[in-house]
């Protein structure tokens, strides 16, 4: 999941094609690792993937008002017009594809189209993006404060993460089911804008980021704490550190990132589907594995060849 097409940052940060590879591999795998309970023992090293895409949308965003001059209404418009369309693609397949599948297994096609048109449920995955767009709905107001008054902006923010620690699990106890994220999610954002506001301020310092991100690293990997807010920031940091542009390769898989995420369960869907009518057992770990790797390489694939085209790259970067 790329966040470049959302807002493009006027001074590039090279980590972040790192973390968007890192990340959308580790949404692949949790996806995917479903079927063997060897696999899903992973699972617990790789929570940072969402989060840090949310830190990234909410950093490069800021980072770009600071530079222009753009009003609520014109940002709005700009990340609906980018985030809708492929949204609103994706969405209308897994729809089409969910109840081909539930006519042919008899099972119930629960999902409404409201839920489906408003916070993702056409596929587990896709929540992120409407989610994602409501962020930007209540946090914009506060990044443009910051043009001119940063510290104002970073108190909003701080007010922010501490409402969202504190009242998290009560806003998530009156949502349904379905919508067991959002109260995990809350912190992000605000997250985001502040580390932006600081970058802005002190960028020189931002390399030595590298050094506690590293002994944090190490301590989690030694003691194995496996918090998610810990290690997500962990790796946020520590790409946000990096000061080198990365390869040619790195940025592709990268620029394909957001494809890959919206494609992937489709393949995963699909080959746990047709694996049981084949005779293969899907509970093996080398069989889950393979399923997985396929859908990574099937769907980066997939999203390079719509991206050739300018009539369908939209749907993909």
């Amino acid at each position: 999941m790329t966040t470049d097409h959302i807002a493009t940052a006027p001074a590039r940060f090279g980590g972040f094609d790192y973390l968007r590879v890192a990340g959308i591999l580790a949404v692949v795998y949790i996806h995917g690792c479903d079927t063997s309970d060897v696999a899903r023992k992973g699972m617990k090293w790789l929570g940072f993937a969402v989060p840090c895409f949310f830190l990234m949308s909410a950093f490069l965003t800021q980072t770009a008002i600071l530079k222009k001059g753009k009003s609520y209404g014109v940002l709005l418009v700009n990340k609906l017009r980018r985030l809708a369309p492929p949204f609103t693609a994706w969405s209308t397949l897994y729809l089409c594809v969910r109840f081909l599948k539930s006519r042919a297994t008899d099972q119930a096609f629960e999902t409404s189209l409201f839920g489906a048109a408003f916070w993702g449920d056409a596929s587990h995955q896709l929540y992120f993006v409407p989610l994602l767009f409501y962020f930007f709905v209540i946090w914009i107001p506060i990044m443009l404060i910051a043009r001119s008054q940063p510290f104002i902006a970073i108190a909003c923010c701080v007010l922010g993460v501490i409402a969202a620690f504190w009242y998290g699990d009560p806003i998530q106890s009156l949502l349904p089911e379905k919508r067991w994220f959002i109260g995990d999610n809350l912190i992000w954002f605000p997250l985001g804008i502040v580390s932006a506001l600081l970058v802005d301020r002190y960028r020189k310092w931002v390399p030595m980021l590298r050094w506690p991100a590293m002994i944090g690293g190490a301590i989690v990997c030694y003691s194995g704490f496996t918090n998610v807010v810990a290690v997500s920031l962990i790796v946020f940091f520590l790409a946000l550190s990096v000061t080198h542009q990365p390869s040619r390769w790195i940025e592709l898989l990268a620029t394909y990132a957001f494809g890959v995420y919206l494609v992937h369960v489709l393949l995963i869907e699909a080959m746990q589907f047709l694996a049981p009518k084949l005779g293969i057992d899907v509970s093996r770990l080398s069989i889950t594995l393979l399923i997985t790797l396929f859908a990574a390489i099937g769907s980066y694939l997939l999203c390079a060849l719509l991206g050739r085209s300018s009539r369908t790259r939209w749907s993909v970067t």
